[in-house]
């Protein structure tokens, strides 16, 4: 994940660099959480260092008796208030041969379960169960939804699509997805028909005017890595951030992608083209989530 660091504008940081950082996030960190209720000796803590609005690095791991910081992990964010999705029962998952974990969401707008990386696993939880404390409970309010991009191309908005009978498809296509998730019979069968309907009407467009002249936007998991996906969105707004180190430029770009809508960060270094509202932004894309409270 290391390519990712560049969001939070530490590109071209040696190691050198990156061990001095990693010293002051240790020694003086900007914010520092300690597991809720943690009966163990150790205790799970997240130190943060900000770099920049809502930019940062976060370290997780444990202080042993003696007050010493055993770090576990390591990583970039960008971090939001934003309420992306509001999930009643919050499904965390460990990734496999790894200490990160994962939060597993159901998007009907995307029709499969949606993985992101949990940026403060340690703020609302115990440290040791993956359940969110009885506290946090009370007080949850929805999931914050960010990413973070090492590499980004800006394409031109798709244009008008005139083509009403595909739009009248995929408008039923909407309507039999939110049939299937309410567990109509019949919805399967049909949204198959309908899907083999769009997908022949699509191939020969996508013939005759390319791909990202007929894909306005998509979101697909990028193979084994479940909370890495490959993006194209919508822009809908853009700020740029100069960062605290060494006045790097991070595009924050608020994008519309499938329905949804998030902000995903990326070096300006990174990123190819000139990002204007209502072009879009294609990417490969880590995406995190926060645990709003």
């Amino acid at each position: 994940m290391y390519e990712f660091f560049n969001a939070v504008g530490l590109a071209g940081c040696d190691q050198n660099a990156f061990m001095t950082m990693e010293n002051v996030l240790e020694i003086n960190p900007s914010v520092k959480f300690v597991a809720s209720n943690n009966t163990k000796d150790d205790n799970k803590v997240e130190l943060s260092l900000y770099l920049g609005e809502n930019l940062g690095i976060r370290a997780c791991g444990f202080e042993d008796r003696n007050g010493n910081f055993i770090r576990e992990s390591y990583f970039p964010f960008f971090e939001s208030d934003r309420v992306t999705i509001k999930e009643e029962n919050l499904d965390f998952d460990r990734k496999r041969n790894s200490d990160e974990v994962l939060l597993c969401s159901e998007v009907k707008e995307f029709g499969f379960l949606l993985f992101s990386f949990v940026q403060n696993l340690y703020e609302v939880t115990d440290g040791a169960s993956l359940e969110l404390t009885d506290e946090y409970k009370m007080l949850y309010r929805g999931v914050s939804l960010t990413g973070l991009s090492h590499n980004g191309l800006i394409l031109l908005p798709k244009g008008e699509d005139n083509d009403k009978e595909l739009n009248n498809i995929e408008a039923r296509r909407r309507k039999l997805k939110n049939d299937l998730f309410a567990g109509k019979d019949d919805a399967y069968e049909q949204l198959t028909l309908t899907e083999m309907q769009i997908y022949s009407k699509i191939d020969k467009r996508v013939k005759k005017n390319g791909v990202y002249g007929v894909v306005e936007n998509t979101f697909k998991p990028r193979t084994i890595d479940l909370d890495i996906y490959r993006v194209v969105g919508t822009i809908e707004d853009i700020r740029e951030v100069k960062t605290e180190v060494n006045d790097q430029i991070v595009y924050l770009l608020d994008l519309n992608c499938c329905g949804m809508d998030f902000i995903v960060a990326i070096n300006s270094g990174d990123l190819v083209g000139i990002p204007k509202e209502g072009r879009r932004f294609k990417g490969e894309v880590w995406l995190q989530s926060r645990i709003l409270v």
